[in-house]
């Protein structure tokens, strides 16, 4: 319950989508699932409907976007709190104690990724949750605790791919493991053929409802990444880009967990090499690397060079492995040795610098004069409090310094203290990033888009010309809107769409609001005129 609370007061003042065109994508998806109005989105990214459907009912709930948003804010924080359960479990599976397991659970739950990406509408906020508790169910399948976890694991997998298309990776892992188990003969044929049977209805029953909603929200067809996977994937420079941006969301994932994700991949890594570790914990430590390494990879490949800093380093692609490394880094300093324990937290500590060398060797000038979103760096903005660009150097150095006390720290009297002053500094750091960041941005993105000063009502159907808007307003509008957002092309008297009683145009300031539209009709008058830095507009209102 304390884990309920503190999401929904963290979200309490953030009543906007400021993450667009994701979260605008998820809720629009969601409003559909609902019963609500189509939109279009077309050429931007698809954001897929395995989450969509989970925030539907919010729009069952209320028709205002600000209640149905911050109802989708609420389920978010249920379901985040909910990763303390598995992660529980998954620290007694490593041998720690009731105990001293608890606090450490709580410590995961308030990773700071995991609370932060909470706080939007989009697919980030149950991933950790899902992808930790697939884990979880491989390794009860594979220690023959029943068919039952196979088939758990195998819907979990599914859904991933329904929700966001780095879970492609998670299906086509799981599938492997499917493979390897029928080849060692370690389960029956049965229970295999259960587990491959869900696996492949989920993942149709994923591909239908996308493809359905895909249809409905971007008629004119989504952007188009493949081509940009391909050529990445097929010439010198292409990898040397997506190996450098894989690094980069690696030194991401460790520096963000406090290094302790660092050391959880060096425990997974020795717990797959080593023929004495027991086949699920080794199937389980396997599957999270061939995971996050498929991802890692896979995303660098996709992402377009837009220009910014997080083009070398970005974690939230990767975060929802934080949680199960960041257990398996933390039963490894509290259970083993002190000798062993230092070994490995030495491992880690050679590993974070060595990929910060490779993001700064990869990145160059453009680390410091590329675009910086502080958004896209919360637990680094934070902890360096530079809201203007990434200390990539001091964000190492800190971590560094922090990470040995880990070791010093072993003993039941020391541990429970520490894992209190973590999960403060892990909420803390969330609650800075909310107050500074979440905040200001929720505030100019809803003054640059809000429709409240044209009057909208619910019958209102509202058109918007596309041709010089800034994605970013029309996008935010999308929505805002609760009626069927109806794209338009051109402005005439020929073409304009029949029944349209509100119409966006874009304005440059230089010249009067009723300059903006020539064509228009009699019947259509300017009401409202906004300017802003992300773009400026006029709403046109029918007598």
């Amino acid at each position: 319950m304390a884990q309920v609370v503190v999401r929904v007061v963290l979200a309490a003042f953030h009543g906007f989508p400021i993450l667009i065109p994701d979260e605008s994508g998820y809720l629009l998806a969601a409003r559909l699932l609902a019963g609500g109005a189509s939109s279009d989105l077309s050429g931007r990214v698809f954001y897929q409907a395995g989450y969509s459907l989970l925030i539907c009912p919010a729009f069952w709930l209320s028709g205002d976007p600000v209640t149905v948003y911050r109802i989708v804010l609420v389920i978010n924080a249920v379901l985040g709190a909910s990763l303390l359960v598995p992660a529980h479990v998954a620290l007694r599976r490593l041998g720690l104690s009731r105990r001293r397991a608890f606090p450490l659970a709580m410590v995961t739950a308030s990773l700071p990724s995991v609370v932060y990406y909470g706080q939007y509408a989009m697919s980030d906020a149950v991933l950790p949750l899902v992808v930790l508790t697939w884990l979880l169910c491989v390794h009860s399948w594979v220690a023959r605790r029943g068919p039952g976890w196979g088939i758990a694991a195998s819907a979990l997998a599914a859904y991933c791919c329904s929700a966001h298309v780095r879970g492609l990776i998670v299906v086509l892992v799981h599938g492997g493991l499917l493979v390897v188990l029928l080849v060692r003969r370690r389960l029956s044929g049965r229970d295999l053929a259960a587990s491959a049977a869900v696996l492949a209805v989920g993942v149709v029953a994923g591909w239908a409802l996308n493809s359905w909603v895909r249809a409905e929200i971007y008629p004119g067809g989504p952007m188009a990444l493949g081509p940009l996977v391909v050529e990445r994937l097929t010439t010198w420079d292409g990898w040397g880009w997506t190996l450098g941006l894989a690094v980069g969301k690696i030194w991401y994932l460790t520096v963000s967990t406090w290094g302790l994700a660092g050391v959880g991949l060096v425990a997974a890594a020795r717990a797959v090499l080593r023929r004495s570790t027991p086949l699920p914990t080794r199937a389980t430590a396997g599957l999270a690397l061939a995971t996050l390494a498929g991802i890692a990879l896979a995303t660098s490949a996709a992402t377009p060079d837009e220009g910014t800093v997080a083009n070398f380093a970005y974690g939230r692609y990767v975060a929802c492995l934080a949680p199960a490394l960041f257990l398996a880094g933390a039963a490894c300093v509290a259970r083993a040795t002190r000798v062993t324990a230092a070994k490995a937290v030495a491992a880690a500590a050679v590993l974070m610098p060595v990929c910060a060398l490779v993001v700064w060797l990869h990145a160059g000038v453009r680390l410091t004069r590329s675009f910086f979103l502080s958004l896209d760096f919360p637990e680094m903005s934070a902890l360096t409090w530079s809201w203007d660009r990434l200390r990539l150097w001091w964000v190492t150095a800190a971590v560094l310094v922090l990470l040995p006390g880990l070791v010093l720290a072993k003993g039941r009297r020391a541990g429970p203290v520490l894992a209190a002053l973590v999960t403060a500094a892990n909420l803390a750091l969330v609650a800075a990033v909310v107050g500074r960041d979440t905040r200001y941005w929720a505030d100019t993105l809803s003054k640059a888009s809000s429709l409240s000063d044209a009057g909208l009502r619910p019958e209102d159907r509202v058109g918007i010309d596309y041709r010089d808007m800034r994605w970013q307003i029309w996008v935010s509008q999308a929505f805002l809107v609760q009626s069927h957002l109806q794209p338009i092309d051109r402005f005439d008297s020929r073409t304009l769409p029949r029944g349209l009683t509100l119409v966006i145009v874009p304005w440059d300031p230089q010249q009067p609001p009723r300059g903006t539209w020539p064509a228009a009709p009699l019947e259509f008058v300017p009401i409202s005129a906004h300017w802003s830095d992300s773009g400026s507009w006029v709403a046109w209102r029918r007598r």
